[in-house]
């Protein structure tokens, strides 16, 4: 069974790679015990992480405690390409005609010595960690589902399927990350470890919190890369406003005093350039390993994003960041941000050659590319707050999204270093983003050869709640808040973290994947159907192939519009709206015969948990009935709490509009 990924660049490799000697590897002997021993040919955190993990994971799966990863029928030996002081790892590469340019940082490849003796290797300790868990997956058919989950999987596995070596695979992006709002400023280890067993690298962090969390990147292998709004970390207003107000935008004629949010940085103004030069130069100076510094704009909403109109800053726009006559689009000031960014990396970069900066593609008055050249050692986050979640970012009938995709396309059609920041969280009760929508965007992300992803959601319980810190402590909510939204959305993120390592894995299999992996063998086939009955009919909800029809019968403009048919973050996201998509009326007569194909799989599963007394799957199927519930309460149906079967207790008698 091989499973490399069939890109264009492998393709010469793999025909040659048929003629080679291959050996069958797998991890469970006939008895269903562990037959594997595997060491780490090196120091590297990552590869003590692999190791550990590789164990780990082996038990949590066989329910074997006394697994410890020694002696096996097989020898598996971990490797870093030129760290493993044996030259064995290189000599594997070389032996498929395998390099770097080939496999990049992240892929991996699983080599036989002999019908016993094998190595994976890569060129990072990301890539092996990578290898590992793509290994086991094959091989035992189970991944960890959600962070809360952790490696509880609710059947103990006793076969193992066989992988051919040679085989090698490597990711479709180089960020794969997720942006953890409300979790800030410490170590996330239920987060740290899912995202990393699910193969993404890229947690981030901010100037503010990197600190206190880079510690804990190199066992993953994290990418140090910052990001967030960081101009009132480099130039704070508490050290400078009293003393050089000149250093804050000229708004309606004055100095403005909202550091934060309100106000942004006269970015005209040399002082202010040298100040963050100097500032930045120090950070790197403290913490070199950091791989890309953040140069973010603060957030704001009024006064024209708060940049203001400084002679010296203006002298840095351009006539085309002006709209055209008859035009609704906004003015944009990313021309004047970028230049500014530009000179600050390329300062820098007389000193670190390497270094990288984050800056943002953030608002309706920045998303709009710049009318300048982007230093190539800039990473640029694109982040459509209001994008529409039901739709494709490139579906051209939707009436939200086409704009989004316009000023993304020119962006990558700028720089390569481009990478998605979407916003998939809602309500703990409503999932947002649908399968489809997810699989096309990121088809489209690989088409235009951007960096990758990294969506801002929320944790999963029990790293939710920020007990310890102080960031955004308003925005807290009880741990059981973000258990409720994983609940209700962790298909969706399983879903995109797979996908952001290979966009083209069909979405049935990796529903069905996270269902087996969450609920069992039996029960998790018929919660995929029970999934995959509910995606659809949210896709359904879009009308996808319709032309466009927008709210209140408004005029199509250039600028962003408001169809029917879309729905995303900002739209305070609720269970009325939700219930109307997922059942496909809003006619109360018809939601209860809406529901039976949705409720059927669902009891059936969960008689299958009762029968065979499985405690835990019967809980993680009740929280998926518990959101039926609600779903169907605000139509007037109440479910019979005891019936095998669905059958409502109470339902309306009329036919009555919500």
């Amino acid at each position: 069974m091989r499973f490399q990924l069939l890109t264009a660049c492998l393709l010469t490799v793999l025909t040659w790679h048929a003629a080679a000697e291959s050996f069958s590897f797998t991890v469970l002997g006939k008895n269903g015990t562990p037959i594997v021993g595997v060491k780490a040919a090196g120091n590297d955190a990552a590869l003590a992480q692999a190791q550990r993990d590789f164990a780990a994971m082996v038990r949590a799966a066989t329910k074997i405690e006394d697994y410890r990863g020694g002696r096996g029928w097989f020898s598996l030996t971990l490797a870093i390409v030129g760290e493993d002081n044996t030259g064995e790892a290189e000599a594997a590469m070389a032996a498929h005609q395998l390099n770097r340019d080939i496999l990049g940082d992240e892929g991996f490849l699983l080599h036989g010595q002999s019908n016993r003796k094998f190595i994976l290797c890569a060129y990072s300790g990301r890539g092996v960690l990578n290898g590992v868990y793509k290994i086991l997956e094959k091989t035992l058919g189970v991944v960890p589902p959600r962070p809360q989950a952790g490696l509880d999987y609710p059947e103990r596995v006793t076969s193992s399927a066989s992988i051919t070596a040679p085989c090698w695979e490597k990711p479709a992006f180089d960020l794969r990350g997720l942006s953890l709002s409300s979790s800030l400023g410490w170590p996330r280890p239920a987060m740290d470890n899912w995202m990393s067993r699910n193969l993404m690298n890229f947690p981030g962090s901010s100037p503010q919190t990197f600190a206190g969390l880079y510690p804990s990147f190199s066992q993953y292998g994290f990418r140090q890369i910052m990001g967030g709004h960081t101009f009132h970390f480099w130039v704070p207003f508490k050290e400078f406003g009293e003393t050089h107000p000149e250093y804050w935008p000229l708004i309606h004629g004055e100095r403005t005093k909202q550091w934060y949010q309100g106000g942004q940085l006269a970015l005209g103004n040399p002082e202010v350039i040298d100040l963050v030069v100097q500032r930045m130069l120090a950070y790197v100076d403290k913490y070199p390993t950091i791989e890309a510094l953040s140069f973010g704009y603060n957030d704001n909403g009024k006064d024209g994003f708060g940049w203001g109109e400084d002679p010296l800053c203006l002298a840095l726009d351009s006539p085309n960041d002006l709209p055209k006559p008859g035009s609704k689009r906004p003015r944009t000031w990313s021309t004047r941000y970028i230049k500014a960014s530009n000179q600050i990396i390329a300062r820098i970069n007389q000193k670190y050659p390497k270094m990288k900066m984050h800056v943002y593609a953030y608002h309706w008055e920045m998303m709009q590319p710049p009318d300048c050249e982007v230093n190539p050692n800039l990473i640029v986050e694109f982040a459509p707050l209001y994008k529409c979640c039901v739709h494709a970012i490139n579906d051209p009938n939707c009436p939200r999204n086409d704009l989004l995709a316009e000023w993304l396309t020119k962006w990558t059609e700028k720089t390569p270093n481009v990478y998605m920041r979407d916003y998939y969280f809602a309500s703990p009760y409503v999932p947002l983003v649908t399968l489809d929508s997810l699989q096309k965007d990121l088809q489209f992300f690989r088409e235009r050869k951007m960096l990758g992803i990294r969506p801002e959601i929320i944790p999963d319980a029990p790293d939710g709640q920020n007990l310890q810190g102080r960031d955004f402590a308003v925005w807290l909510r009880p741990s059981n808040y973000y258990e409720r939204a994983w609940d209700a959305s962790g298909l969706r993120y399983f879903a995109l973290v797979r996908l952001a390592w290979n966009p083209d894995e069909p979405i049935e299999e990796i529903v069905n994947l996270f269902c087996r992996s969450y609920y069992g063998a039996k029960a998790g086939s018929l919660m995929a159907q029970y999934h995959l009955a509910c995606d659809r009919n949210m896709m359904l909800s879009g009308h996808p192939g319709e032309p466009a029809k927008l709210q209140g019968d408004a005029e199509r403009t250039d600028f962003i519009n408001f169809g029917m048919y879309c729905s995303c973050w900002n739209w305070a996201v609720n269970i009325r709206g939700h219930s109307h998509r997922l059942f496909l009326t809003e006619n109360r007569k018809h939601v209860g015969a809406a529901a039976m194909p949705l409720l059927e799989p669902l009891y059936q599963a969960r008689q299958v948990a009762y029968q065979e007394l499985n405690l835990l799957v019967l809980d993680r199927i009740e929280k998926d009935l518990d959101l039926m519930r609600q779903y169907l309460l605000f139509h007037g149906y109440q479910l019979k709490d005891e019936s095998k079967t669905p059958e409502f207790l109470v339902q309306p008698s009329s036919g009555a509009v919500d």
